[in-house]
Parts: C-alpha cells; sequence; structure tokens
C-alpha cells in the first residue's frame, strides 16, 4: 500500500513506555476524517439538541444518577484529549475500531451534559451557590441593559423600548434571573439589527442566558409546594448524557493506552471527575483545595453517590 511500516518500542509492561511510530498516511487520513466529522459547536444549548437522541438510546437503567461538575469535566475532556492526541496514530495499528470521532466530540458533548443539567428541576444549588451565579452574571446583566436602552432610544430605535424598560422593572432574585433569559433572548431575536453594534461576544451571551435559565429552575418562588424525589424526566435525559460522556470517555482511556503505552496513559491522562464537591465531615484523607476535594482515582471513575 505505499505505507512506511510503523514500529513500537516499549519496556518493561510497568515502568515508562516510549512509543516511536513513523507516520502512516492511511492513519493519518483516519485522523483527518474523524476530526472533520466531529460535532464541535460550543453553543451547550445546540450540543444538548445534536446530542439528545444519541443520549435517549441510553438505557435509564444504565444511566445512573449523575454527580460530577460539568465544566470541571469539560476542562478534563479537553486536556485528555491534548494528553492522547499523539498517540492516535499508534491507536491506529493497535485498535480495530478506533473512533476517533467519538472522543473528540466529548467536549462538545459535556457541554450538552451542562445544559442537560441545569434543566434539571430536582438537582438543587446551594443558597451560597445562587448568590455566585448571581454575582457573576449581575456586571454583564449592567452592561448589556445599559446598551440596549440606548439601542431602543429615540436615535437609535433598534429593539422595543417597552421591553426593554419591562426587562428593567423590579428587583429581587428571580426577577434578575428573568433578566438573564430575557437579555439573551433579546440580543437573539434581534440579532440582525445589531450585529456589528455592540462589544458583547457570542459567548457571553451564551452564558447569561444559560445562567439565567439555571436560576428560573432553581429559585422557588415562595409558596410554592417542594419537588418530589422521584427522577423525572429531565433528570433522566441528564443522566443519559452522563453515562455517554463516560462511555466515550473510557474509549478515550483505550485509544490512549494503545496510543502512548499503558503506563503513560495512566500517569498523564486527567481524571474526568477531578473535581467533586465535598460534603461537610468527607474530606478526610483526601486534599481540600479552593471549598473542592481534588481525589486521585482512576480517570474515569465517577464521584461516589
Amino acid at each position: 500500500m505505499g505505507v512506511k511500516k510503523g514500529k513500537a518500542e516499549r519496556k518493561g509492561t510497568t515502568g515508562a513506555q516510549r512509543v516511536d511510530v513513523t507516520v502512516n498516511p492511511d492513519a493519518e487520513a483516519v485522523i483527518a476524517r474523524a476530526r472533520a466529522a466531529a460535532y464541535a459547536d460550543t453553543s451547550p444549548e445546540r450540543a444538548f439538541a445534536h446530542f439528545r437522541p444519541l443520549a435517549e438510546r441510553v438505557a435509564p437503567a444504565d444511566a445512573p444518577s449523575f454527580r460530577g461538575v460539568p465544566m470541571a469535566m469539560h476542562a478534563a475532556a479537553q486536556r485528555a484529549i491534548t494528553v492522547a492526541t499523539p498517540g492516535f496514530p499508534a491507536a491506529v495499528a493497535e485498535l480495530r475500531e478506533p473512533r476517533f470521532e467519538e472522543v473528540l466530540e466529548l467536549p462538545a458533548l459535556v457541554l450538552a451534559l451542562h445544559f442537560a443539567a441545569g434543566r434539571v428541576p430536582g438537582a438543587r444549588l446551594s443558597d451560597g451557590e445562587i448568590a455566585r451565579l448571581i454575582a457573576e452574571q449581575a456586571p454583564v446583566r449592567a452592561a448589556t441593559l445599559d446598551y440596549l436602552e440606548v439601542a431602543a432610544g429615540p436615535v437609535l430605535k433598534l429593539v422595543p423600548a417597552a421591553r426593554v424598560a419591562a426587562i428593567r422593572a423590579g428587583n429581587g432574585t428571580l426577577d434578575m434571573a428573568s433578566d438573564f433569559v430575557a437579555i439573551a433572548g433579546m440580543f437573539g431575536e434581534y440579532e440582525e439589527a445589531l450585529r456589528g453594534r455592540h462589544p458583547f461576544t457570542a459567548a457571553q451571551l451564551a452564558r447569561l442566558g444559560e445562567v439565567g435559565a439555571t436560576l428560573l429552575q432553581q429559585i422557588r418562588p415562595q409558596g410554592a409546594p417542594k419537588e418530589g424525589s422521584a427522577r423525572g424526566p429531565e433528570a433522566t435525559l441528564r443522566d443519559q448524557l452522563g453515562a455517554l460522556v463516560a462511555r466515550r470517555y473510557e474509549r478515550l482511556l483505550l485509544i490512549a493506552a494503545a496510543g502512548l503505552g499503558r503506563a503513560r496513559a495512566e500517569a498523564e491522562m486527567p481524571a474526568l471527575y477531578a473535581v467533586e464537591r465535598a460534603a461537610k465531615g468527607e474530606a478526610k484523607g483526601e486534599e481540600a483545595k479552593g471549598g473542592a476535594v481534588v481525589t486521585a482515582k482512576r480517570p474515569s471513575a465517577p464521584p461516589p453517590s
């Protein structure tokens, strides 16, 4: 086939391993096709819509209750792909079906999981976490709302002034969360009129709407009944996406071991659930950092229930 013969040199079974693989044009083509085909949209909402049908094929019985921190997992997935990538050519020779496309989609899949987790009414945030999200997005609300008032003014008339005034009215945490969603929605609705006329990035506006939607699920109006503990459809879908992430991360670990050698993969691949929220009194034997607990466990092991 005109392919240069690859060679692999490994020393021992548990010590450091070195893989020296001559570039295989066929392997490079396989990897390039996978990169081109992998879904990589950075919008959590669009990623959720893309992966939802695939997640719904996961049997609910095979999807344990998700306990991770999606954005920490997102960083871990990106780092893991970076670590594993040098071994991709060797993995082509070692594995019958590397399925690179599936693992290259991990960051987008975790964003879908992040969006799904925010849709679960029963996934309660603490008062402190709610306050942190409000504080995170309050400056963005202030800046975007000030801009919309200018855009709605008599000079520009780019958006309806009455709608902007309605967003400005009201106070309190629930109203603030509603403002986040309404502002992000207005920028989306009037995207054509506002394009090139404001300084806000698509990521900033997406995050504002995402946080608002999460908070609206979390903040219970006074007098509202408490939710039941049964797993509802939103929680089931979150757990199905969580199971799908775990399966694909296991595949990435397999590729890393095949391409880099098991010892190097185990030493360098980050844990998928590296950062976990620590319950009071449960940090014994672990190193607490900044309110989180960093645990040393096999890279794909889930957090404790």
